[in-house]
């Protein structure tokens, strides 16, 4: 079941939203929709890896060059 969300805009928004919507042949609705979900995935990610960092620096990596260099990582 679908439901609204109303979400208060600047003008100047409503008009990046309007003008993104034209660009690419969405609805004002799916762009902002995609907009809020990539958010959302991104600070689920940014959360799950600071949980995991510690556990990552125990083990010796603190940069991603020492994760894709570890060859013992299949």
């Amino acid at each position: 079941m679908r439901e609204i969300l109303s979400v208060s805009v600047s003008k100047q928004f409503k008009r990046k939203v309007s003008k993104a919507s034209k660009q690419y042949g969405l609805s004002q609705s799916d762009i902002v929709k995609n907009a809020v979900d990539k958010y959302l995935v991104s600070i689920e990610f940014y959360n799950l890896r600071k949980k995991l960092k510690r556990f990552a620096e125990k083990k010796g990596y603190l940069t991603d060059e020492d994760i894709f260099g570890d060859k013992d990582i299949s």
